[in-house]
């Protein structure tokens, strides 16, 4: 009898201790989650979970504040990087919205926001000096090393897509 109810004591802790282990896991990542700013994906697809549009100015500053807290920027350099920030924030809304206006969201676009992106880093390059520049250089490469590797894909997601694309054909 004794070792019947040892048993079966037992066999209640460690069920009770498998149930205990799986609750506080999922609470903690559901806090992680509201913590980052992320619901679940159920309040993004309703449309809880959006980002909260900026302004151009607002684009600016925050551009601007990064940059110059990363390379150590004076007072002259920062005010001239808050104008091209300002300028360059400015141009890419009007493109998006040629975009929403069901404007050149193909290739063209693309070569669009190409040259932009190649005319702020040009007038970059005249406002920094070399060591900060290279700095810059160097910190973009291991963002985007890191933006592919945690993506989770080497190069260009359309060829992924179309390798998956090919195969379920």
């Amino acid at each position: 009898m004794k070792k019947l109810a040892v048993m079966i004591a037992l066999g209640l802790a460690v069920v009770g201790t498998s149930y205990a282990q799986d609750g506080p896991r999922r609470d903690r990542n559901a806090e992680n989650r509201t913590e980052q700013g992320r619901g679940d994906r159920g309040d993004f697809r309703r449309g809880e979970g959006k980002r909260q549009k900026l302004t151009p100015e607002q684009i600016a500053a925050k551009r601007t504040e990064m940059l110059t807290k990363k390379l150590d920027l004076n007072k002259s350099q920062e005010r001239k990087l808050q104008a091209l920030n300002l300028k360059h924030a400015q141009q890419m809304q009007s493109l998006r919205g040629e975009f929403a206006k069901g404007g050149n969201r193909n290739e063209q676009g693309r070569e669009q926001l190409q040259r932009l992106r190649a005319d702020w880093e040009k007038e970059l390059k005249d406002i920094l000096n070399k060591k900060q520049f290279e700095k810059y250089q160097t910190e973009r490469k291991q963002m985007q090393a890191k933006r592919a590797e945690r993506s989770g894909r080497g190069g260009d997601f359309n060829q992924k897509f179309n390798k998956k694309s090919r195969a379920n054909s």
